[in-house]
């Protein structure tokens, strides 16, 4: 049959199950996808670069040559070094090598966007690659063994050529892998599809923790994506978050400690809402919630700075977050602001799952022992706790300019001054210079009473008890936050008119309260002193059921 000189025409005849109509076949190494400034440059591996002279490495998607250039210089054959090699691809994208380049399924609409199949397993992805490969032959079989591909020129055209195809010449990522063993190429082989530019699922988390932990502490761990930026970024911070702990180096305490001491040598503007410093150590309004409702959140932050920090040849997954805002901030045209925006919001969340797991492996070690069982999953560690889920819902899902922190302004600095005793006039110099688990950064202590709160209807009442009423004919009571010798009041009005029974005490509070000298303080974020922090769990509230319940006892014992 003759060829076609048309793409169009191409497409319209292809009928495969994966290569079918308006698909395309583009390659997957694409000019200016190689970053110049990484060392070494491994030919047919563009991004080559090792975390900090650790075990961890990444890369972009590699040429069959690339990989075996790529294993000869970490020396990952028999004959070399005999270092053992795990590999592990976090591409979702359909791969399919012809003639030892790497091409992905494209649409013909959209040829520079990926398919995303979020969600999908490694054995359903290989399956589609499987079929992918059978369909590339079929179709060659018309054109004379020859399949219609697109490679990208520096301008950014999409030239088609013919590409020569034989039986042998295409190959699935899974079939490269294992043909290179074979050759006597010490390396493992691993697929954990991650949709591009989005956080990896808890799943996928898991996953890597039980690959990564099977494998001997002296094997090397390298990790690819298509260009080698963010999934393989992500995937080698994950990669050296578990490999810190196996050895004992997480830097997150056994026991966490009830306070912090502030370090007088810091600048306070660096600390101040919004600030350009604070802003590139990532201490958003969500991330902030996070550390404080989360035990050893601060421990995992900083823990997790530091490891993104030695991945960050390529890309500081954290520093990119700070970019992407001050695209949003600065970018004129709406649809690139837009697409900023939703590349914003995925970083934060990708932060954030990052600083979770920090904990969770610390919290679970035996998930890094390979013959342990019993331990939580990842996935069911942070089903555990739902107001994790809760603070990126309410802080960043449903409010990203919120989360942003655009309508904020700079707490003014025209009175920071000192009294004479060392303290501070400004609340928000104080607010900023708060270091605490709970009372953080960026946090107040607002009264919990507040003028008006008490309704002029109700025909009672209690001092230090605002809208204390009783439901007629039923022991049922209700009140508002009270005072410590409000609480008094109400049990000693409760237990007079009951002759002094037990009173059951109920409080639905979920946000974190506080007693000082007697009043109710609750904790609220500078940018909303007059939002609840909804976010929270109601474990939080066990404490001022405490309180509660020592009073119980004291008025029942006088």
């Amino acid at each position: 049959m003759s060829m076609p000189k048309e793409l169009e025409q191409v497409m319209k005849m292809r009928g495969g199950s994966v290569l079918g109509k308006r698909t395309i076949l583009k390659s997957d190494h694409f000019p200016g996808c190689h970053n110049k400034r990484l060392t070494p440059h491994i030919d047919g591996a563009p991004n080559y670069r090792q975390a900090d002279s650790l075990r961890v490495h990444g890369v972009a998607i590699p040429t069959i040559e690339g990989i075996r250039n790529v294993l000869k210089h970490i020396g990952a054959q028999k004959d070399g070094k005999g270092v053992r090699l795990l590999w592990i691809s976090l591409r979702e994208e359909p791969v399919v090598y012809i003639n030892g380049r790497p091409f992905v399924l494209r649409d013909a609409e959209r040829p520079f966007s990926n398919l995303e199949y979020t969600g999908i397993n490694r054995d359903r992805v290989e399956q589609m690659e499987d079929r992918l490969k059978e369909d590339i032959i079929m179709e060659a079989a018309r054109y004379g063994n020859k399949i219609l591909v697109t490679d990208e020129l520096p301008d950014g055209q999409m030239v088609d050529q013919w590409e020569p195809v034989s039986c042998d010449s295409v190959k699935t990522p899974l079939n490269v892998y294992e043909e290179l063993q074979v050759e006597g190429y010490l390396v493992d082989y691993e697929r954990v599809p991650v949709t591009d530019e989005k956080s990896p699922k808890e799943m996928d988390f898991d996953i890597l923790v039980d690959k990564i932990s099977q494998a001997d502490l002296h094997t090397e761990v390298i990790f690819n994506c298509q260009m080698g930026r963010g999934r393989t970024t992500t995937g080698m911070v994950i990669a050296m978050l578990i490999y810190l702990n196996r050895i004992g180096a997480s830097g997150i305490p056994k026991s966490n400690s009830i306070g912090r001491v502030f370090d007088s040598g810091s600048d306070v503007t660096d600390n101040l809402p919004n600030s350009e410093e604070a802003i590139r150590r990532g201490e958003y309004a969500v991330i902030r919630s996070l550390i404080r409702v989360l035990e050893g959140g601060v421990e995992g932050k900083k823990q997790v700075d530091k490891v993104i920090d030695k991945c960050s040849s390529m890309q500081n997954l954290r520093e990119a977050i700070a970019t992407y805002r001050s695209s949003i901030l600065r970018q004129s045209d709406e649809m690139k602001r837009e697409a900023s925006l939703s590349f914003f919001m995925e970083y934060l969340e990708r932060y954030y799952f990052l600083i979770c797991f920090a904990v969770y492996i610390h919290s679970e070690r035996d998930a890094l022992r390979s013959s342990s069982f019993g331990h939580s999953s990842f996935a069911d560690w942070m089903k555990a706790r739902p107001e994790l889920y809760s603070i990126i819902r309410r802080l960043l899902r449903r409010d990203p300019m919120g989360a942003l922190g655009y309508a904020s302004s700079k707490p003014s600095l025209m009175k920071i001054a000192e009294s004479a005793d060392g303290r501070p006039h400004e609340m928000g110099v104080v607010a900023a210079l708060r270091n605490g688990q709970v009372l953080g950064s960026q946090t107040v202590l607002k009264s919990d009473h507040c003028p008006g709160c008490q309704s002029l209807s109700l025909p009672e009442r209690v001092e230090g008890a605002p809208n204390f009423r009783e439901v007629p004919g039923f022991p049922v009571y209700g009140v508002a936050n009270p005072t410590i010798d409000g609480i008094r009041s109400v049990i000693k009005r409760i237990g007079s008119s009951k002759g002094r029974c037990p009173v059951f005490w109920h409080n639905m509070r979920e946000e974190t309260v506080v007693y000082i000298n007697g009043k109710p303080f609750v904790l609220r974020e500078v940018e909303r002193p007059y939002k609840n922090m909804l976010e929270y769990s109601v474990y939080y509230t066990l404490f001022s059921f405490f309180i509660y319940g020592l009073l119980f006892v004291e008025v029942e014992d006088t």
